[in-house]
């Protein structure tokens, strides 16, 4: 039985929705993508989730109706396992909107074909986008979201231990992620984390990257992924043996209860030069400052500035965010029900930071023959700035 704090969640959440579908003139949305289903269901099962602009949202359930019965928070629950069916019992119940009205469905993140069957099964409504509008709402968190992220981020200590009680000169990169991941499962994060991209895998956010693969840059990010285990996944942990003397960048997502947390922590194995040393002092300056910058008010793309200005300063100009061509603008990213939520903090972003967001901020640098760091937090943006969720310090981890 769903409590009643999140049963009206849900339902301030399909009334934004509905508010946002008169605005727009639109007659209906149809929410698929089980990310967007469950915020405003509370189910991950397969369904189909029908909010019209006035009345009661209607949620389909493509299998298993009486699991979905069970995790709905939404009263209105029907057995439907095809589009043909859905529009079977609008029609009986009298909820399809006139013919030409618009309905809403996720395109950027649902198939071509089920687009193309839609299409059929709706013939005669027109089909537009509905995804700015749902990601937009989903920007701001309410407080049950800010519980779930903090729970989240709380398991990125567990992350740390399992990397300090592997980490050691002969150790691969495999065995580190292994631990870490290990002992975040048992303490309740998922195996899987979701990225609101077609190319996207589960191996991007669990990046183990020592010495050398440190400043490989590889995959759709500008930043530092890792080598992974060959072309058919290049990306993430590899098994290259670590060596004395490296620094090690540990990049994990986790997932849980339906909420990410994205984190960052660079490890020196044994004694760092006076040059690595000096890399992670210059990093850890910079994303100090672009926290202290964090404030209701301030636009996604003023944090760009902050860090380019002060990688600047700092000397790293050429090696923040990438070098060369693999230079990367931006500096973070929203997350929440997705590992990589709009805005990208970046050149351009007008977004303006609000309180209830979450954002993370990410600098690294990255010189090649030398070494790569990097450090991530997710920062809540509070009415008075901007509140790190993680607890896990912001220095440079030397393990002998």
């Amino acid at each position: 039985m769903a409590d009643t704090r999140s049963v009206v969640a849900a339902r301030r959440r399909t009334e934004r929705l509905q508010a946002a579908l008169r605005e727009a003139g639109w007659a209906a949305a149809l929410i698929q993508h089980p990310r967007d289903v469950f915020y405003y269901a509370g189910t991950g099962q397969p369904c189909n989730l029908w909010v019209p602009a006035e009345g009661e949202p209607v949620l389909f359930a493509r299998r298993v109706e009486e699991w979905v019965r069970q995790d709905s928070l939404l009263p209105q629950v029907i057995g439907a396992a095809s589009f043909g069916q859905m529009r079977h019992h609008l029609a009986e119940r009298g909820l399809l909107p006139r013919e030409g009205a618009t309905i809403g469905i996720e395109k950027d993140v649902l198939p071509a074909t089920l687009v193309e069957s839609l299409g059929r099964t709706l013939a005669g409504y027109r089909l537009e986008n509905v995804a700015p509008v749902v990601l937009n709402q989903r920007l701001v968190k309410d407080d049950i979201e800010i519980a779930a992220m903090r729970a989240a981020a709380g398991l990125w200590a567990e992350v740390h231990a399992g990397v300090l009680e592997a980490l050691a000169p002969g150790a691969r990169e495999s065995d580190v992620a292994a631990s870490a991941l290990g002992r975040a499962m048992r303490a309740g994060a998922g195996p899987e984390i979701y990225f609101r991209r077609w190319d996207g895998t589960g191996a991007a956010g669990r990046v183990v990257a020592s010495g050398p693969n440190g400043w490989r840059i590889s995959g759709p990010a500008f930043t530092v992924t890792g080598v992974g285990f060959g072309p058919a996944q290049p990306w993430g942990y590899s098994d290259r043996v670590i060596g004395e003397g490296e620094l090690v960048v540990v990049d994990f997502g986790l997932y849980r209860q339906g909420y990410h947390a994205d984190m960052t922590r660079t490890y020196a194995v044994g004694k760092p030069s006076a040059r690595l040393k000096d890399l992670w002092d210059r990093l850890v300056e910079l994303h100090q400052a672009v926290i202290a910058a964090i404030r209701p008010g301030r636009r996604a793309a003023e944090l760009w500035e902050v860090a380019r200005k002060h990688a600047g300063r700092a000397g790293y100009a050429d090696w923040f965010m990438g070098y060369g061509p693999n230079q990367g603008q931006y500096i973070g990213h929203s997350l929440g029900l997705e590992m990589d939520e709009p805005p990208v903090l970046g050149p351009g972003a007008d977004q303006e930071l609000v309180p209830g967001m979450v954002v993370t901020v990410e600098p690294k640098f990255i010189v090649p023959g030398v070494g790569a760091a990097m450090i991530e937090d997710e920062i809540l943006v509070t009415p008075t700035g901007g509140e790190v969720l993680g607890t896990v310090e912001q220095r440079l981890f030397e393990v002998t």
